[in-house]
């Protein structure tokens, strides 16, 4: 898993959020790919999401201290996305893969997560493993 992990929003917020039935074992999964020194990669699309459901769930300073803390991160990389990149993912991932209805984020994550070679992603998200990648759960 040399390559990166790639951060999703229902992997990485449950990792945060004390109050997810699964974050006892996703934040022991990723303060030890943080101890790992592990790349951490993601979009400004989960950013977004991650941001939201902070400040919604648990209060509007959580959300503020999270993207505070993320861009001062440096093992915490965020790819912006650009038009190619939305329309490689709606080519790539949602027509294809019609019968599943991923989200532009999703998709948008599959594409840039293919487009660096990286093949695992911290999610409880099953679109992921449905298109090829590999969960951290």
């Amino acid at each position: 898993m040399k390559q990166g992990i790639f951060l999703d929003t229902s992997g990485w917020f449950a990792a945060l959020d004390s109050q997810s039935a699964e974050h006892a074992n996703l934040s022991r999964r990723y303060r030890a790919l943080i101890v790992e020194a592990q790349r951490f990669l993601t979009t400004n699309l989960v950013v977004a999401e991650m941001h939201a459901l902070l400040s919604r769930r648990i209060g509007i300073e959580i959300g503020v201290r999270f993207l505070d803390q993320l861009y001062r991160e440096p093992t915490h990389e965020i790819r912006f996305v650009t038009r190619p990149v939305e329309r490689a993912a709606i080519d790539r991932w949602i027509r294809p893969y019609g019968d599943h209805q991923f989200s532009l984020t999703d998709a948008v994550s599959f594409e840039v997560m293919s487009t660096e070679g990286i093949t695992h992603a911290l999610t409880l998200d099953r679109h992921f493993s449905v298109a090829g990648f590999s969960l951290i759960t």
